[in-house]
């Protein structure tokens, strides 16, 4: 295993998610099959939620593959269930029984006995996988491997046998389970808890005291009132909340609350409520909520899975039980070898994952997907480590412009966000993001159109009300718009010298809890933070094994002389000091880099096979042959185990380690494998093998602890007369098993030599006759070293901290542009997008596609005209230090990805599937809209624009200026200060000119982002139809030339988002090969920037509203928000400073404390007096929206 082994003294079962449903497709071209992986699955809110809210451009549904993924089979046990009522047909009757089953603790007669007969139905199909195939559900589940079924249909047996307990046992089942509510609700009985807040978005500020409220009676009571006179007692333990992993204790985790997973703000966003408002109200509302929305997407599924065969289903829900890193690997093995892959399940099992042959292998009739265009990682970077979950998943994202891969992280309190994913990347963004392939889309564009509100309401209450600060990113392959021919393919090149110091610096990042500088500059803050960041620091992610894994994997895409790295960079690892206990694990760092395919010439066999030769040395002595890697595996009595367990389950995650010392010298290895069990010993010499019975009862059974680790052989040799054993990592050290265990932690030694607890094997033992050489498989191939073509090469800058600049070298193979490169005609280069140039030589073109974004206005050029090639050496633009710019058209992208668009940093919706709201009119009411909208605004921008309106123009900055349109149209449109207006011309201020008309049909919630969308129709300004319109007045946003040209790249944007119609052959995007049409029309409305395809599609609406000339011309969008990315730049502040920014002086003269009219145009500057309006309007009338 890649991540360390920790001790399994606490493991919470997760029931219900903790956040609220996302459409995972919503990255996706409707017209795009979706092959979607969830690791860490949890519950099936994602995949109910994406059934109903995704979108088709035909009658059929999208056809959905998804593949759930968990480490805990009891989730996945009450998931089939879900997915099974749900394929019944009284499914739609037994809605809110259903309900009941699967969120209530407790449950009424009724719903127990609609689970109990559920699992009446299931067992016996769970047998075997025949039984399973042949039985009804097998059109809608998928089992993955037999394993999964064995263990989902034990847990369905569990369910099943508590309807026949005695008295006594039933008794003793209610007193346990009600016993593990109250330990719970003591844990939480004076906090105000407030996890599901971030499920009402914009509108969390209204839940904050409701949704605590909620919290506590919900572990009261064991159920969701919604205040209805029907609902029925509730005495029952609901099984399904009762057993898990941890086994029949009672584990759900303390932050459990049903409502979490829904979208709370469709509840309040009419209500009127104030911010302190009454619990009474609100509970009622959101839990009303919370039952409709579930209802609504499960008949979504239901319609999909009843009356469908396995044939014709368009929602396909594969399951597979297993920790997610391990069948990651076993999912890239699958073309390579057979369908058996030795890699163990999970930590502490020693079976191996053994997926079904009629699904996953190259002779499957119907094989199951390998490759998504989709993968959801949940909080997985939580517990695994951003750096072990990038280099399992990215293998496995389909090398598609719209393939996505989701990552979500919460971070501890007072952590800032730029910090916390400098922290999860192990260094500089842009430089890991070449490195690793993929990069957060939010990153290059500078926007997103999803919300954090919550988050920064949270955190503006203060640190009591907020423990953890959550993230979620969007990755996306570099090279956007251009595919590569392999998914090997070198795409960047670095010099080797400066690789090595690049991947060196960060093995000491994966490794910083080994620096003892940086453990003693914690000691030095003050109390609470350094409490904070000891308690993180105890938290190990990563070991050598994963290291050589990322290392193997960066091979894959970076061409340079692995061999000078791979030297280079051991004899920085070798020669470093930094880290306190870095040379003791300098052999198992050697030894994984072997593993992954990197050899090291200074380790020669000559060695080995000389010491052999000693008639005295106590190892192999009876081996014909010593491969270059062995594994040990060391036998720990039950008893040295049981001395320390209790204290080993109160400290949280003690990870283990072994070590192998022979004074002076001490070899430690992280990257080791456990279980519990008896080891069945055959064989001698290198035949020698092992086979594992488990203990099902695990660290609460009597059975000894089996660990086993790879080792290269010369170490062995060299320290054959030393000892093994195995210790606790020094970070979990506490003071009670420092007082019996001993400042080194070392739980259990014994001499190599001792056969009673030592075996030296040349693969790994498990369950079965599956064998693991030398603990693990190979990684990734290496690079074909006669690849052809030039990659893209990198330089680092002087500190060999970040790319400093990006190479593309062009041969000039054409004859024309030889013959003008050689005449010395003049070479030029032009930037036509982000990572995009053109380069010229006289009438020869190049299209040079560049990883990452690039500043090809101040491009050097390297001209060999007798070699007939050109260099262009490009400085990188990407930084977390944004700036204001004012050009900002190459941040809206969109590329073809097989005929069809594909956007970059905006997620698709249905509109229709998003509810409207209208705003409350009550003086009293919260005003959540401007607050929302306002938070587009990071504090740069905030503190900007102030400086705008009191001392008039300042440095160009087309973003803020964009917001502030945006601010305009959305508080316009809603009513929120004033009348409702909804009808907008977009005026260039410098041409004197409208170009666009945009009419707000509706406001919507974008539930699954969090945020809100302007439900608009977009037409073309033409002087011709113009007076035609039934629209008594608009409302003229001013926009200078840069914003002009932002919004003409914008709008095709907005309009491709939410489209539900197919783009013609003839779309004038593919004839024109360019989005937006006519880039550099800037606003002559007579070169519209969209396509034609959608004009006049669905405008029925739009027709009764405005006329039939407005219906022949509009086009639908879908207008958002563009938000200030969290982890670029600062948003927010206090609480009180989270609205709209609003000055308290007067504009004319700067006098405070004296009552302020605002401009009743614009709504924003405020004045004094009258004199001082007309003195600053000069000024003002620059930034004033017209009427």
């Amino acid at each position: 295993m890649s991540h360390p082994l920790y001790w399994l003294g606490r493991v919470y079962f997760y029931p219900v998610g903790n956040t609220s449903a996302v459409c995972l497709t919503e990255e996706l071209p409707p017209e795009h099959k979706a092959d979607v992986l969830l690791l860490g699955c949890g519950d099936p809110r994602h995949v109910l939620y994406t059934v109903y809210a995704d979108m088709s451009t035909s009658h059929e549904p999208r056809k959905l593959d998804i593949t759930c993924c968990d480490v805990d089979a009891a989730i996945l046990a009450r998931n089939t269930l879900l997915f099974t009522l749900l394929a019944d047909e009284d499914a739609e009757v037994r809605l809110p029984s259903i309900w009941n089953v699967f969120y209530h603790m407790m449950l009424d007669e009724n719903s127990l006995s609609v689970l109990i007969e559920q699992c009446r139905k299931l067992v016996p199909l769970a047998e075997s996988l025949d039984s399973w195939r042949q039985g009804p559900y097998a059109h809608v589940v998928t089992m993955c491997n037999s394993d999964t079924l064995s263990e989902i249909g034990r847990f369905w047996k569990l369910w099943l046998g508590t309807s026949s307990f005695n008295v006594t046992q039933a008794e003793r089942f209610r007193e346990d389970f009600k016993n593990g509510m109250k330990t719970v609700r003591k844990r939480v009985e004076d906090s105000v808890v407030t996890t599901s807040m971030r499920s009402a978005g914009p509108l969390a500020a209204v839940t904050l005291f409701a949704v605590s409220e909620h919290f506590k009676r919900f572990w009261m009571t064991g159920v969701t009132d919604d205040g209805s006179p029907a609902t029925k007692p509730a005495n029952n333990p609901n099984p399904t909340f009762a057993f898990s992993l941890f086994g029949d204790e009672f584990a759900v985790h303390y932050g459990t609350d049903p409502i979490s997973g829904f979208h709370l703000a469709e509840a309040l966003a009419s209500s009127g409520l104030e911010s302190t408002n009454k619990t009474a109200l609100v509970i009622p509302k959101v839990v009303r909520t919370a039952r409709q929305q579930f209802s609504t997407w499960c008949k979504a599924v239901i319609r999909r899975v009843q009356n469908s065969s396995a044939s014709s289903a368009s929602l396909t829900v594969r399951m597979y039980a297993g920790e997610a890193l391990a069948f990651c690997q076993a999912l890239r093995s699958i073309n390579a070898s057979a369908a058996h892959t030795p890699i163990f399940i999970a930590p502490w099992r020693r079976s191996t994952v053994q997926l079904d042959d009629t699904l996953y292998s190259l002779r499957a009739p119907s094989p199951a997907p390998t490759s998504f265009n989709v993968i959801e990682t949940s909080t997985l970077l939580d517990h695994l480590g951003l750096q072990n979950l990038l280099t399992a998943t990215i293998p496995l994202l389909l090398d598609s412009p719209s393939s996505t891969l989701y990552t979500e992280a919460l971070l501890p309190a007072g952590h800032s966000p730029v910090q916390g994913i400098l922290d999860h990347m192990c260094g500089d963004l842009s430089t890991s993001s070449l490195l690793l392939g993929v990069v957060p889309s939010a990153y290059i564009s500078r926007f997103t159109t999803r919300s954090n509100t919550a988050e920064t309401t949270m955190e503006a209450m203060g640190e009591s009300h907020r423990s953890q600060y959550y993230e979620r990113l969007t990755w996306k392959h570099i090279n956007f718009g251009r595919l590569s021919n392999s998914s090997h393919k070198a795409e960047v090149s670095f010099t080797a010298p400066q690789l090595a110091r690049k991947l060196f610096d960060i093995y000491l990042r994966m490794f910083s809890g080994e620096d003892l500088r940086k453990k003693n500059a914690i000691l030095s803050l003050d109390k609470p933070r350094a409490q904070r960041l000891i308690k993180s620091s105890m938290i190990i992610h990563y070991s050598r094994r994963s290291f050589a894994l990322l290392l193997a994997h960066i091979r894959t895409r970076v061409r340079s002389d692995w061999n000078r790295v791979i030297q280079d960079l051991e004899a920085l690892i070798r020669q470093d000091r930094t880290l306190i206990t870095g040379s003791n694990f300098y052999q198992e760092t050697i030894c994984q880099l072997y593993l992954a395919g990197f050899g090291l010439p200074r380790f020669s066999l000559v060695d080995v096979r000389k010491f052999r030769s000693q008639d005295d040395l106590p190892i192999f002595q009876s081996w014909s042959k010593v491969p270059d890697v062995v594994t040990i595996v060391l036998v720990v009595p039950r008893h040295v185990i049981a001395k320390v367990q209790s204290d080993l389950s109160g400290i949280g995650t003690p990870f283990f380690q072994c070590e192998i010392q022979l004074n002076p010298m001490h070899a430690a290895f992280a990257s080791i494998s456990g279980s519990f069990g008896k080891l069945k010993v055959s064989g001698e010499g290198e035949n020698k093998m092992a086979v594992v019975v488990e203990d099902r009862d695990g660290i609460n059974g009597t059975s000894p602890m089996i660990v086993s680790f790879p080792v290269l052989s010369s170490t062995l040799i060299y320290m054959s007369r030393g000892t093994v054993g195995l210790a606790i990592c020094p970070t979990s050290g506490n003071p009670a098993l420092i007082a019996k265990l001993g400042l080194q932690l070392s739980l259990f030694n014994v001499p190599l030599t001792d056969k009673r607890y030592v075996h030296i094997l040349t693969r790994a033992p498990t369950t079965g006759n599956d064998t693991i050489n030398s603990e693990y498989t190979l990684g990734p191939p290496k690079l074909d070293a006669d690849s052809q073509g030039h990659p893209i090469h990198a330089e680092m800058d002087k500190s060999n901290t970040e790319v400093q600049s990006l190479t593309a070298h062009v041969n000039i193979a054409d004859p024309t542009g030889q013959a003008s490169l050689a005449s010395g005609c003049a070479v030029t280069v032009e930037q036509l997008s982000l990572n995009k140039a053109k380069l010229h030589v006289d009438q020869y073109e190049h299209v040079i596609s560049f990883p990452l974004p690039v500043d090809v206005a101040n491009a050097k050029l390297r001209i060999a005209r007798k070699s007939k090639y050109v260099e262009v050496i490009a400085p990188m633009t990407l930084t977390l230090n944004v700036k204001g710019e004012s050009d900002i058209t190459r941040n809206f992208r969109m590329a073809f990805d097989c005929g069809v668009p594909t956007l970059w940093s905006m997620h698709r919706m249905d509109l229709d599937r998003c509810p409207s709201f209208k705003l409350s009119k009550s003086r009293k009411a919260f005003d959540w809209l401007g607050l929302h909208v306002g938070l587009m605004f990071s504090q740069r921008e905030c503190m900007s624009r102030q400086q705008r309106v009191t001392l008039g123009s300042t440095a160009p900055d087309t973003f803020k200026n964009l917001k502030d349109s945006l601010y305009t149209l959305f508080i316009t449109a809603a009513g929120s200060n004033g009348p409702t207006q909804a009808e907008f011309a977009l005026w260039d201020s410098e041409e004197k000119r409208c170009y666009a008309m945009i009419l707000v049909t509706d406001i919507r919630l974008d539930l699954g982002s969090h945020t809100v969308v302007a439900d608009s129709w977009i037409i073309p300004w033409s002087n011709d139809f113009q007076g035609k319109l039934k629209i008594a007045r608009t409302l003229s946003i001013k926009t200078d030339a840069h914003e002009s040209a932002a919004w003409r790249h914008l709008l095709p944007l907005f309009i491709e988002r939410c489209r539900t119609w197919k783009h013609k052959p003839s779309c004038e995007y593919f004839v024109h090969n360019s989005v937006p049409l006519y880039p550099g029309a800037g606003s002559d409305p007579k070169q519209v920037s969209w396509c034609s395809c959608g004009v006049g599609v669905g405008t029925e609406m739009v027709g009764e509203r405005y006329g039939s000339v407005a219906a022949k011309y509009a086009t639908r969008a879908a207008i958002s928000p563009l938000f200030a990315v969290s982890y670029m730049e600062k948003v927010g502040g206090t609480i009180d400073d989270l609205t709209e920014p609003a000055l308290t002086r007067c504009v004319g003269c700067g006098k405070g404390g004296v009552p302020l009219f605002a401009c009743s145009k614009c709504k924003r500057a405020k004045y004094c007096s009258k004199d001082c309006q007309v003195k600053d309007w000069k000024t003002h009338k620059k930034n004033c929206v017209l009427t």
